[in-house]
C-alpha cells in the first residue's frame, strides 16, 4: 500500500493529490493509494481521507510499503519513527502551496535520509524504483536506539551544566 499525507496547512496540494490520482486511475500503480488530501480536492481512483486521527496516520505509516509525505518536520520524523524512508514532495510557494519557500529548504536538508522529489513528473519513476533508490540511503534507526542516543546525550549535557 501507498500512503501519502498533506498535512492540515489550508492550501491545496493537488500538484501531489492529482499526480497519485491519475497514476492509480491509469493502473500505473499495482496497489492500493490511501491519501490525506486536507484542502486538496478529492481524489477519484485513491481511498482518501480530507483529515485523519492521529492514530490513522500512524497505522496507515505503519502499514504502507511507501509513504509519501509533505516536507514538514513531523510528518517526515513521524514516517522515520515507523522505519520507513519516505518520499518528501516539499509544498512549494510557485505552485500556491505555501507561503514560502521553507519545506524544500528543509527537505534539502534531508536529502540524506530520505528521497526528495521536486518535479512531480519524476513520481512514477520514483515509485517505480523506489527499492533501489532507498539502498543507497541509511535505515531509519530504531526508535529504541534513537531514544537511548538521545538519552546518552541528554545524560552527557546534564553532566556538563552540572559539573559533573
Amino acid at each position: 500500500m501507498i500512503f501519502a499525507t498533506v498535512g492540515t496547512h489550508e492550501d491545496p496540494f493537488n500538484r501531489l493529490v492529482g499526480e497519485l490520482d491519475r497514476l492509480a486511475g491509469e493502473g500505473q500503480l499495482q496497489e492500493p493509494v490511501i491519501i490525506q488530501y486536507g484542502y486538496s480536492e478529492a481524489p477519484k481512483h485513491c481511498t482518501g481521507d480530507k483529515m485523519m486521527s492521529f492514530a490513522a496516520v500512524q497505522q496507515n505509516m505503519r502499514e504502507a510499503r511507501v509513504v509519501l509525505t509533505h516536507g514538514g518536520p513531523a510528518s517526515i520524523m513521524q514516517a522515520l519513527s515507523h522505519g520507513k524512508i519516505p518520499i518528501v514532495v516539499p509544498r512549494q510557494p510557485a505552485f500556491g502551496e505555501h507561503v514560502d519557500g521553507h519545506q524544500v529548504a528543509f527537505a534539502q536538508r534531508l536529502a540524506d535520509r530520505v528521497l526528495v522529489l521536486l518535479d512531480i513528473h519524476e513520481l512514477e519513476g520514483m515509485l517505480r524504483n523506489y527499492e533501489r533508490l532507498i539502498a543507497r540511503l541509511p535505515s531509519p534507526e530504531p526508535p529504541a536506539e534513537r531514544a537511548r542516543a538521545f538519552s546518552a546525550k541528554l545524560d552527557g549535557l546534564c553532566r556538563g551544566l552540572l559539573g559533573g
